[in-house]
């Protein structure tokens, strides 16, 4: 009984080791099947390397690339953004309208501003009607000063693209910048590339620097015959073509301070510098020059504050000096004096201008009746018959 249980056992083990060795062998061509050969794996490791550092090379530069493309789309977005915002404000319809940065103002309100004259404006001009290329970033650069600008208290800033006022105060050229100051204006001649400069330029023009001239001062103030130099500007004021240099003569007149005095003289009140100087209301405005005693007209057609500084400054010793007419004498001075008065009495009271008028009348009629008595008695004294 033993031995049969012995050789049992012994089968049992000899087939347990003979699965084992089978399965051994069937794991060994699994393992040999699926392994590739030696070179077959360095090949591969080398090949993963290479493609990795491909991928890194490649990735890289696609990040790099990505990140200039990115920043390039990025910087023209903003240039988009920065030019289309200031166009959309021009225009009337952006943000910055909203937030009402700057009035959009037309010439009654211009108007009304000015008749209060405890304020100071500032008017910047845009083109509504046409393409410009420069009016919102200029409008941008005066939106940075806004603020400074009016917490000074007394000066008020607006935009406009009323045509009529930019053609009264000489405004041809767009964007530009006007500056009243207490109904003096003054036109910008800068450009709009930094708000600073804009700011310092308002600043340092506050004061109105040229000398309202009349017939009663213009010799106190001028003194023609002095040696020092003297530009005047003869307008009228009642003439807007005319009128719409004071604001430029303004300018001038700041640039030549210190230099050369300069004054303006309205033609339509001023009577007796009209005769004396024989100014012509067709070629209004006329500037003259003083310059130790002789007198210099421009002549040239540009009437810009380049030209006109140019020409107070050295050019007009290009062209002869005339002589200065002589001022009038105090007995002129009496005349003119009285037949003004004169006029304005008769200009005042209309019952007077028909006195006046009637006894004119009268003294023609009784001019005439005197005469036809003469010429009936003469005739009388022709027809007595002769005595024999």
């Amino acid at each position: 009984m033993r031995i049969v249980i012995l050789f049992m056992l012994l089968l049992l083990y000899s087939s347990s080791e003979a699965r084992k060795k089978t399965s051994s062998k069937h794991s060994n061509v699994d393992e040999s099947e699926r392994t590739p050969p030696v070179q077959s794996n360095k090949y591969s490791s080398k090949q993963k390397r290479s493609n990795l550092l491909g991928y890194l090379q490649t990735g890289q530069s696609s990040s790099v690339t990505f990140q200039l493309n990115t920043k390039r789309s990025t910087d023209k977005l903003q240039k988009v953004d920065s030019s289309s915002e200031p166009a959309a404000v021009v225009s009337g319809g952006s943000k910055r309208d909203e937030d009402n940065t700057i009035e959009d103002v037309d010439e009654d309100k211009i108007d009304e501003i000015l008749r209060d004259a405890t304020k100071n404006l500032v008017i910047f001009f845009y083109d509504g009607r046409a393409k410009c290329p420069g009016c919102g970033d200029a409008l941008s650069e005066v939106e940075e000063i806004d603020d400074d600008i009016e917490a000074t208290g007394y000066i008020e800033v607006v935009k406009t693209d009323d045509r009529s006022v930019a053609r009264e105060l000489g405004v041809t050229t767009f964007p530009s910048l006007v500056y009243f100051r207490r109904r003096n204006p003054i036109t910008y001649d800068g450009d709009f590339k930094d708000s600073e400069v804009v700011l310092r330029w308002l600043r340092s023009h506050d004061e109105v620097v040229t000398w309202d001239l009349t017939d009663d001062n213009f010799e106190d103030k001028t003194d023609s015959y002095s040696p020092d130099e003297g530009a005047l500007d003869c307008y009228n004021a009642d003439e807007p073509d005319c009128n719409a240099f004071v604001s430029s003569w303004e300018t001038v007149a700041h640039k030549l301070r210190g230099i050369v005095h300069v004054g303006k003289v309205d033609t339509s009140i001023s009577d007796d510098v009209t005769e004396r100087f024989r100014l012509d209301d067709a070629q209004c405005p006329t500037f003259l020059l003083f310059h130790r005693g002789k007198m210099y007209r421009y002549k040239d057609a540009a009437k810009d504050i380049r030209s006109l500084s140019a020409f107070a400054l050295h050019k007009f010793k290009e062209q002869r000096g005339h002589r200065i007419p002589e001022p009038p004498t105090a007995l002129e001075h009496f005349y003119e004096h009285v037949k003004e008065r004169i006029l304005d009495v008769l200009d005042d009271s209309q019952a007077l201008s028909v006195i006046g008028v009637g006894g004119l009348i009268l003294i023609v009629a009784v001019t005439l009746f005197i005469k036809a008595r003469r010429v009936q008695k003469g005739g009388a004294n022709t027809e007595k018959p002769k005595v024999n």
